[in-house]
């Protein structure tokens, strides 16, 4: 055999053609799926939307009852009829409903986002939002007590 003569090249597999099996394999995968990713992502929108109500609706009588603790507390406090417990109740329950004021509105903040987000099915928004509603998570769990009926 000459020198120059080559021999003959090796048959071998594309990068095209594995990478074409693979994705019609993924898109076999989310074809079958379809229905359940679509369940999901209605529902995701759905509890938004209801989760934006109830904290319309949480943030509109929170305030009015902080506002009334606002105008009695001080009135309470200087009437010695009044027990202890009455006052100590009273500003508890004004911290509680800062805090709750607090909380709905970081999600009248978070919540639109989210909801953009899911309902253009733009991930980078989602995944934007991601760390603002783990933190208004946070902050509604905050709100929940230890144990029913437990005291400070």
């Amino acid at each position: 055999m000459p020198a120059t003569a080559q021999a003959p090249a090796a048959k071998y597999v594309h990068f095209s053609d594995k990478m074409t099996e693979s994705l019609m394999n993924i898109n076999k995968v989310v074809q079958e799926n379809k229905k359940t990713l679509d369940s999901i992502q209605d529902m995701a929108v759905e509890l938004t939307r209801a989760i934006r109500s109830l904290e319309a609706v949480a943030i509109k009588y929170v305030k009015m009852a902080d506002k009334a603790l606002s105008a009695i507390l001080p009135i309470l406090k200087n009437l010695p009829i009044v027990g202890k417990d009455v006052l100590e109740f009273a500003s508890d329950a004004q911290a509680l409903a800062k805090k709750i004021v607090t909380a709905c509105e970081l999600a009248e903040k978070v919540l639109p986002g989210v909801e953009a987000g899911l309902t253009t099915a733009d991930m980078n928004k989602l995944q934007a939002s991601t760390g603002q509603v783990q933190q208004l998570t946070k902050s509604l769990q905050g709100l929940i007590p230890a144990t029913a009926g437990a005291k400070k």
